[in-house]
């Protein structure tokens, strides 16, 4: 996933929040127990996984979250191009959507925690750069955007919120999600962040900008525009197909994807995200993060992105996508995409927007079914 800042290079909190079901169907002083707060060996080599567990987050949450993060592990950690050295330590926060105090207690134990592990003598390190930092920038941006609380008082979304190569780690912030109804997003919204830290992975530069310039977030029309169609869809769409596989259940895949961009929201006033995305006129690649025409919105661009991705699967096949971020480094997005799949991006997009204007049948043909 993908970071977000007005100082790039001093940023540390991701713009690439996916929503959940409940958040698409809708549109302390406390201190953790020591079950809690605990740090975990992974499946991979005692690589650490450090979890932070609000006080009034459930044990069933808990389980599920860490069910998850193993199955994550397995599935795209031990990708043969995956760079081990940066997706270890992870801090992962899980928060209670509905109890922000809860939220706000476990700031000072994490804060406290960090310094206590990253803090270094007359450089800038993983402490100063966080939200917890004794700096004007980390004052400013606490201010700005809080750090388990939003300023408005909501407790903040799932995302990673980190620079690994600058920071010395991945900061994961995981959110709940209403149980039972919504346990299906316990599961692919953890697998979406958890493939954000194998993109990431690949990656040398510290740099924020860097990042983004390699992981495809200016490929719009206009180079300054911060896009997320490429590198959030492909997480949106592993997400989807690799919990639809975990629970043996490819309908599930199925219908999330079907229903994603064809069902009617009352967000867009009862049209499909398609709808919308057609009726606007913007090309997939220049729909922002922030600043788009009304009623279009980065998850537009999250769920038709996760379907291009689908649209290459069907050309290339999943490797394609996976093998794609160890090409970054040399060759940079356009030419590691045109090295992969045979053209230029913006020639893929014109081909997939015909795509989008076939039947329903004919587009749903094209999902994998195992």
């Amino acid at each position: 996933m993908t970071f977000c800042s007005l100082d790039s290079d001093s940023s540390n909190i991701s713009e690439g929040t996916i929503l959940s079901d409940e958040e698409i169907v809708n549109e302390s002083t406390s201190s953790t127990s020591d079950n809690e707060q605990n740090s975990t060996t992974s499946s991979l080599d005692n690589r650490e996984i450090k979890y932070f567990i609000a006080e009034s987050v459930s044990n069933e949450h808990q389980e599920m979250l860490k069910e998850w993060v193993a199955i994550s592990e397995e599935l795209y950690f031990t990708q043969p191009n995956a760079v081990i050295e940066n997706l270890y330590p992870i801090y992962l926060i899980q928060l209670d959507k509905n109890n922000p105090e809860s939220a706000l207690a476990l700031e000072p134990v994490f804060c406290e925690f960090l310094e206590d592990e990253h803090k270094k003598l007359f450089i800038r390190d993983g402490y100063d750069n966080s939200r917890c930092g004794d700096n004007e920038d980390s004052r400013e941006e606490y201010e700005r955007n809080g750090l388990f609380v939003e300023p408005n008082g909501g407790v903040a979304g799932s995302a990673i919120s980190s620079i690994p190569q600058r920071d010395g780690y991945s900061l994961f912030i995981s959110r709940t999600h209403n149980l039972p109804e919504h346990a299906s997003s316990m599961g692919y919204v953890t697998l979406h962040e958890m493939f954000h830290i194998f993109q990431t992975s690949h990656y040398s530069t510290d740099s924020y900008d860097g990042q983004r310039m390699l992981n495809g977030r200016f490929s719009g029309d206009n180079p300054e525009d911060d896009v997320p169609w490429w590198n959030e869809g492909a997480a949106v769409y592993f997400s989807y197909i690799d919990y639809a596989r975990t629970i043996n259940d490819m309908s599930w895949f199925k219908e999330q994807m079907y229903c994603t961009i064809l069902c009617e929201k009352n967000r867009y006033g009862n049209k499909s995200r398609l709808e919308i995305f057609k009726e606007s006129g913007l090309k997939l690649n220049n729909i922002t993060f922030n600043e788009n025409p009304e009623p279009v919105d980065k998850q537009i661009a999250y769920e038709i992105g996760a379907w291009f991705i689908a649209y290459l699967v069907n050309d290339h096949g999943e490797d394609k996508i996976l093998d794609i971020y160890s090409l970054y480094e040399e060759f940079g997005f356009e030419k590691s995409f045109e090295m992969q799949f045979g053209k230029d991006y913006r020639t893929y997009l014109e081909e997939f927007y015909e795509f989008l204007d076939l039947s329903e049948d004919k587009m749903m043909a094209i999902l994998l079914s195992d």
